[in-house]
């Protein structure tokens, strides 16, 4: 065994203490973990203040740009705005919603008796009990349905104690809201600050590709979210119209539920379609099968009208794409990887193309085979 003896004293005491630094990391993790979780806590003001400006900026310079009024009045009328939103919300929405949660919490009991019920009508076909005692399911159906409904109650408790628990981060929320104001005044002002300190960093070249595929991907996230945002709002809006006059039970849960869900691609709407239908059967299973199909017109008027006027090709991501990235986003990170799933595909698919065109310009011989493959495959 050969030491290089070019390494000095100096670089093997770094290492040394790299090592053992290392290694009091792991044995105390939790302790840096408390840490971390404290900075955080302290940090949370900014880190809503962040969110809130990056979510505002777009309305606050379409206000500014196309109304030609100076940035502070622009603001001024952006958060009247939001704050009027979000007074509605709270007066006629989440106390409705709440209502409605606690109720379904209390008739759960009453909906499992009568799912027995429906149960024990089904086993008195001598046929049909037959059959799911052969496939070993018989055992198993009353303990499927007790599961059922002690999760569902445990489901929606957990939800009311959400909403009511985002008091207890008010005052951050508030304060990053109200930081989030200077923020926009000075945009431009951190805007420069990120991007020197990313090419201090990463240096000029790197630096610049960063910033580039960080305005690629921004401009994916504006596009996709935040118009799915306004096509979800005009859904569950047609949605809450609909319901309440078909007499649907708990309408502005089902609404929201709706709308919410309608943000991810593919599995959401399904989602809300079969949350409708389950509210509605308790009612009655005429009242269920009018709400099936008056959600699923919805979401085929959203699907082939709505979303492609508001979207269209914008995105550009195919199916496959768009399930790919809600699979892989919602594996990883829940709803929130959901959302991003389709905005981070998008993005990857635009990088491909422009790799995959630069391939193809270098290697034509390759290209030229492939035409032929393709000609031949025809033919």
């Amino acid at each position: 065994m050969f030491i290089d003896r070019n390494i000095k004293y100096r670089d093997i005491l770094i290492f040394a203490l790299i090592g053992v630094v290392g290694y009091k990391i792991i044995d105390n993790y939790n302790y840096f973990f408390d840490i971390g979780k404290k900075i955080l806590s302290i940090m949370s003001p900014f880190i809503y203040c962040m969110i809130c400006a990056y979510v505002l900026n777009p309305v606050v310079s379409f206000i500014e740009h196309k109304l030609k009024l100076k940035r502070v009045l622009s603001i001024a009328i952006t958060y009247f705005i939001l704050v009027t939103l979000i007074f509605v919300i709270l007066v006629f929405t989440i106390p409705s919603v709440v209502d409605s949660i606690l109720n379904i919490t209390q008739e759960i009991p009453n909906y499992m008796g009568l799912v027995q019920k429906w149960i024990n009508n089904i086993l008195e076909n001598k046929r049909i009990k037959d059959l799911i005692i052969q496939a070993g399911f018989f055992s198993k159906i009353g303990e499927i349905s007790s599961q059922i409904g002690s999760q569902s109650i445990v489901l929606l408790q957990d939800l009311v104690m959400y909403l009511l628990s985002l008091t207890s981060n008010l005052v951050n929320v508030v304060l990053g809201f109200l930081i989030s104001v200077y923020v926009l005044a000075d945009k431009e002002k951190f805007v420069r600050g990120a991007r020197t300190v990313t090419y201090m960093i990463f240096k000029e070249e790197k630096g610049a590709k960063l910033i580039n595929f960080i305005r690629t991907y921004n401009k994916m996230i504006g596009t996709y979210i935040g118009i799915k945002a306004i096509d979800s709002a005009i859904v569950g809006c047609i949605a809450l119209v609909g319901l309440l006059i078909v007499g649907a039970p708990y309408a502005p849960l089902i609404a929201l539920v709706v709308g919410v869900t309608n943000m991810i691609p593919y599995f959401g709407p399904l989602v809300g379609i079969l949350v409708g239908s389950i509210f509605a059967i308790f009612d009655s299973p005429v009242k269920a099968l009018v709400v099936f199909i008056l959600l699923l017109c919805i979401q085929q008027f959203d699907a082939w009208y709505l979303d492609p006027k508001l979207i269209g090709k914008k995105v550009g991501i195919s199916p496959f794409g768009i399930i790919l990235g809600v699979t892989i986003g919602g594996g990883f990170l829940g709803p929130i990887g959901m959302l991003l799933g389709s905005p981070t595909i998008g993005t990857i698919n635009i990088y491909y193309e422009k790799y995959s065109q630069k391939f193809k310009e270098s290697n034509p011989k390759l290209v030229e085979e492939e035409k032929l493959e393709e000609i031949n495959e025809k033919v």
